[in-house]
């Protein structure tokens, strides 16, 4: 075994113990229990317009739900520098709804802000460690959007999993996380779509869409496993890099693509 491959064994194992505490999802409720109201821990969150103010939610604690009217909105952008971000399209809302859920962690000072510029909703979310060891999990982000066509969905995810679902109708989407596992279910952006992550895996589920794709996987240390039937089908695999270049549908020039990579990680690509 030479050095590179050794010191890759080695990033797996880290990444693992790391992930580990990545993965519990936030549930989102229409009414907070009285047992949440009491126990869980205010944070600290702005909501500005250009226009108006959407409204003060100062102080909101686990299992409040924010609303923003997004008639106006045509892009989104999620940034965070650690947290699991879970976004969701429901056909059965009229607003953007939010919620933040700080699980058990105690040595994190968590802050959300949102502002609207441009006709682009910004929903940020920063962690600042209070302590020197912070033990417990991440805070949950939460986003549900409703169906409308949207230009572009951009999420930014510095440390923590990331997870995109179900009926959202986006022209261009990007997702990318530095350390974290990415899921698409049911998503796709109908003119482009990239997916990175440099320390994770990616598992991508094709929706039901007529519309030809040209897709390009790729992962510098780990596997692709492809469940779609591509057409024009090329895979390239080193030592421990693969390649996977292909067409969902019949080959045309002006297709719309998706691009997966993963530094260290493995990608799951199916329908």
């Amino acid at each position: 075994m030479n050095n590179n491959m050794k010191l890759a064994m080695i990033l797996l194992v880290a990444a693992s113990i790391v992930l580990a505490g990545c993965t519990k999802e936030s549930s989102v409720t229409s009414t907070p229990s009285s047992s949440q109201q009491n126990s869980s821990i205010p944070t600290n969150i702005n909501v500005n317009s250009e226009t108006s103010d959407i409204g003060d939610v100062s102080n909101a604690v686990q299992g409040d739900i924010s609303q923003i009217d997004v008639n106006n909105i045509h892009s989104l952008k999620i940034k965070s520098n650690a947290a699991t971000v879970t976004v969701i399209g429901d056909k059965q809302i009229n607003q953007a709804e939010w919620e933040l859920s700080k699980g058990n962690s105690k040595g994190m000072d968590t802050n959300v802000t949102t502002s609207i510029k441009d006709g682009t909703l910004l929903i940020m979310l920063k962690q600042e460690q209070k302590k020197s060891i912070n033990t417990g999990p991440l805070p949950s982000l939460t986003i549900r959007l409703p169906y409308k066509d949207f230009n572009s969905l951009e999420i930014d995810n510095g440390f923590g999993n990331i997870s995109v679902e179900s009926e959202l109708s986006v022209q261009h989407l990007n997702v990318s996380s530095s350390a974290g596992n990415i899921t698409v279910t049911d998503v796709i952006g109908m003119k482009s779509s990239n997916i990175s992550t440099n320390l994770g895996n990616v598992e991508f589920d094709l929706p039901n869409q007529s519309v030809p794709l040209y897709v390009n996987l790729s992962t510098k240390l780990g596997k692709i496993d492809n469940r779609v039937s591509l057409e024009k089908e090329t895979n390239t695999t080193t030592v421990v890099s693969n390649e996977l270049h292909g067409y969902v549908g019949e080959a045309q020039s002006e297709s719309a693509t998706l691009n997966i990579s993963t530094q260290t990680g493995e990608i799951l690509f199916k329908n």
